[in-house]
């Protein structure tokens, strides 16, 4: 809400209510202090950052809403994170069920396993037979 007629705005954003504690000067640094702190190959998790930061990690998204360079440092951030879990994971140096869960969580990669039906109830080496020459119907009937 704007103040009322005739008085001075309430913050510096001419806005009303309590002034905006993350400003863009303080969100510009906050960028800096993230791409420093991806430079440590040690530092995959965002959560480590915002503990070192003194926020909660909820405050990332609005941060990456609010400032295109911290949205562009975060996504460097997510990058260095999935590369580490996947080079960790096949070093062994994390667990596979742990790397696994953060990268179904954080990044949307999911393991798959597929099984392929073939054949039928009737004639169940159908597909053996049309594999080897094409003409499995003509030897599985021809009784």
């Amino acid at each position: 809400m704007p103040a009322p007629k005739g008085h001075e705005p309430y913050n510096k954003n001419g806005e009303g209510g309590r002034p905006k504690k993350y400003t863009p000067e303080f969100l510009d640094q906050e960028a800096n202090a993230l791409i420093e702190w991806n430079m440590d190959k040690n530092n995959i998790f965002i959560e480590d950052f915002c503990l070192e930061r003194g926020y909660h990690e909820s405050r990332i998204t609005e941060f990456v809403q609010a400032n295109d360079r911290f949205s562009e440092a975060y996504d460097m951030q997510k990058m260095k994170q999935k590369v580490a879990l996947f080079k960790g994971t096949l070093g062994k140096k994390f667990s596979y069920p742990m790397a696994a869960l953060i990268l179904s969580h954080n990044h949307g990669i999911i393991a798959k396993t597929e099984q392929k039906l073939t054949g039928s109830a009737t004639d169940p080496l159908s597909f053996v037979l049309d594999r080897v020459d094409g003409k499995s119907k003509e030897f599985v009937n021809e009784t």
